[in-house]
């Protein structure tokens, strides 16, 4: 008697594999606007260090023109006054953005980014 070995995945098999692949898939497209957000407060910092290098800028000039550009940027969940810290060193200043992102995945989990950065401003 001749044996035919099965190959090839069964309907159960496939359907975990499609499962996973959506749970990830799902992730995916949780997570691109937090990234989409992190690029334009990227972009922020280095437009605001385009503005002021070399202007002798003071801290509220930085936090006005950060403010400004959050503003037109649209980011509404960028706390400029909490997130932001202006720090003066010699020669101007660094300016640093630390925040975090939760967003809920599947029941009682979720998410999470966390983003820093910063630039030096130059007197």
């Amino acid at each position: 008697m001749i044996t035919k070995q099965q190959r090839g995945m069964t309907t159960i098999g496939l359907l975990l594999v499609l499962a996973v692949l959506g749970l990830i898939a799902f992730g995916v497209i949780q997570l691109v606007p937090v990234y989409l957000e992190n690029m334009k407060v990227v972009q922020l910092l280095n437009q605001t260090k385009e503005q002021l290098d070399g202007q002798s800028p003071s801290v509220k000039d930085i936090r006005d023109a950060l403010y400004k550009r959050a503003e037109i940027e649209d980011l509404r969940d960028i706390d400029t006054r909490k997130d932001i810290v202006v720090k003066p060193k010699s020669g101007g200043y660094t300016v640093e953005i630390q925040y975090e992102r939760r967003k809920p995945y599947v029941a009682n989990i979720s998410l999470l980014a966390e983003f820093s950065h910063s630039v030096e401003i130059v007197n």
